[in-house]
């Protein structure tokens, strides 16, 4: 038996460091072209690399990967305390996946060479198609965003997202694209759609804006998340109209591309609205899922 024990000590030490990645993440320190930015995390260092919306990122990966991007706001001093920001991720192919989300000042992290405060960490996984890919990292809202990258093994069991049915919408729509036909909720002005889940989960929430005749070009539409009339975030989007997909119940509008965010919702019931707050006049249409593992505490 002792001898055995020695024999499985030595094939562990002797293991390749590329098996041990395998197993998780391996951090990409290095990119053509962009220098990178050394972040104290506490005690220890961590290579970023800066994102701004003139300059964004190009990471070359060999598919079937996963991407795991951290980001980290730059906050100025006598800046606001908490900064909305956009990651989009798209490749050759078109759109991968994005994150809508908002930071304030992290407690232990900050720039390796000054003081300057940056925010707290923020996390997208990018999943990225078999072959040869540049994947584009773009920003939105920010004057600059500090980004971690990680590569990852694909992965066969990535979580299934099931839709969750509000408890109270001014209406439902159907947007159709090809053979598909997905169900979305109308957020009107003063009219929100009510949402009962019970967390920790998370909120995969799709959103459109409904384009009329008089809409050409990029549109902003801005949507609230509040619980008892306290907001929990603001999602701010820019969009353009849908070129493949209709409404089949509206003949007078055409939805835009979609828009996405992810929310976390922590322990307990919640019941939340989602509110229109820009445009004053006009709708929006939502989708919202869920992660299939927390399915059984939607209410």
């Amino acid at each position: 038996m002792r001898r055995l024990w020695i024999l499985w000590i030595a094939a562990v030490v002797a293991a390749p460091p590329a098996a041990a990645a395998a197993a998780g993440w391996e951090p990409i320190e290095k990119l053509v072209g962009h220098t990178s930015v050394p972040v104290r995390i506490g005690k220890e260092k961590r290579v970023y690399f800066r994102l701004t919306p003139q300059t964004p990122l190009v990471v070359p990966l060999e598919g079937p990967a996963r991407l795991r991007v951290i980001s980290r706001v730059e906050l100025a001093a006598g800046g606001p305390a908490v900064v909305s920001y956009r990651l989009r991720a798209t490749s050759e192919g078109g759109a991968l996946d994005e994150l809508s989300t908002e930071s304030s000042a992290s407690s232990h992290a900050r720039l390796a060479d000054k003081r300057a405060p940056v925010g707290k960490s923020r996390r997208l996984v990018v999943r990225v198609p078999a072959g040869p890919h540049r994947v584009t990292l773009s920003l939105e809202g920010a004057p600059s965003v500090l980004v971690r990258l990680m590569r990852g093994a694909a992965r066969d069991d990535a979580e299934a997202l099931v839709p969750l049915t509000p408890v109270a919408a001014p209406r439902s729509v159907s947007v159709v694209e090809g053979e598909r036909s997905v169900p979305y909720y109308s957020v009107l002005p003063g009219r929100p759609v009510k949402l009962r889940v019970v967390g920790p989960t998370t909120l995969d929430l799709t959103a459109r804006l409904d384009f009329d005749s008089t809409m050409h070009g990029v549109q902003t539409y801005r949507l609230g998340l509040s619980e008892n009339g306290r907001r929990l975030r603001t999602l701010d989007f820019r969009t353009t109209r849908a070129s493949t997909a209709r409404y089949a119940e509206l003949n007078d509008r055409l939805p835009s591309k979609q828009d996405r965010a992810r929310v976390p919702v922590g322990e307990g019931v919640h019941e939340l609205k989602v509110e229109l707050l820009q445009p004053e006049q006009g709708a929006a249409e939502v989708r919202v899922r869920i992660p299939q593992t927390t399915a059984g505490n939607a209410e």
